[in-house]
This record gives structure tokens, C-alpha cells and sequence, in this order.
């Protein structure tokens, strides 16, 4: 017999309590008790019972599970004197997830929305690319089209 291809909102809950934990779908999917994998992201790409909003947050909330793990191991190496290579590639392992399942909250990469003679500019501007002196020059720039 082989696993259900029903989720029950008992179901869904659980595995949105424990994406926002940190766990990724693919062990939370292991447990006997729970749907496959497939069947989990068939329900997210079809939306079945509004489980595609529920799911994004609960994957928006292990971005912050996951940059807390990064402070975590941070102290653990400073405290503890872990091999630092070790933390480090774990460290940036849960940077990037954190990126992707919280952008606007974790990314480095930051755009600046500039507008001209009513028109945006058609590549958005990389602010980590620029130097401390042409961030301030973009701000004075917006902040006097701001006033006028």
C-alpha cells in the first residue's frame, strides 16, 4: 500500500510547522506518516485548498530559521574554536537559503527603483556593485526629484 495522495489541512499544517523550523521538504516527506514529495508540490503548484500561500510563508519563515542557524554557528565557532572552513561552508549553505526563501529580507542584492521623465530605466542598478560616494549621489538625486 502506498502513501496518501490526500492532504488533510492536519497534514498541510504540519508540514508548513516544520518548513518554518528549517527542515526542507525532502525530510519531512521521509516520515512514513507523510506525503511524498511530489504529491506535496503537485498541491503547491495547484493551489489545493489555498496551500500555495501557506506554503511560501512557511518557506519566507525558514529564511529566518535559517539566518538564525547562521548567528548560531557563527558563536559556536568563536566559542568553541570549530574548524572554521566547516562553519564557514555550512554558514553559506543557510545564507543561501536564507537568500531564496527570504529576498527581501536576506539578500545582499539591493535594487534602487529609479525613474526618468516618467520612464524606468530598463536594468535595474546591483547597489552592492556601487562605491559609498555613487549611493549617496543616486539618494541626493532621488531625494531633490522627490521635492520638486
Amino acid at each position: 500500500m502506498g502513501r496518501s495522495t490526500v492532504m488533510t489541512k492536519d497534514t498541510r499544517d504540519t508540514i508548513c510547522q516544520k518548513l518554518a523550523e528549517g527542515l526542507s521538504l525532502r525530510s519531512i516527506c521521509r516520515d512514513e506518516d507523510m506525503p511524498t514529495i511530489s504529491t506535496v508540490l503537485l498541491a503547491v503548484v495547484q493551489d489545493r485548498d489555498g496551500f500555495s500561500e501557506q506554503y511560501m510563508q512557511a518557506r519566507e519563515a525558514a529564511g529566518f530559521a535559517h539566518a538564525d542557524r547562521v548567528a548560531d554557528l557563527a558563536c559556536i565557532a568563536a566559542e568553541e574554536g570549530i574548524d572554521p572552513q566547516a562553519a564557514r561552508a555550512a554558514m553559506d549553505g543557510f545564507k543561501w537559503a536564507a537568500e531564496r526563501m527570504a529576498p527581501k529580507r536576506h539578500s545582499q542584492r539591493q535594487e534602487i527603483d529609479h525613474t526618468t521623465k516618467g520612464e524606468r530605466l530598463s536594468q535595474p542598478i546591483d547597489a552592492s556593485k556601487l562605491s559609498d560616494t555613487a549611493l549617496q549621489e543616486l539618494m541626493n538625486v532621488r531625494n531633490s526629484s522627490d521635492t520638486d
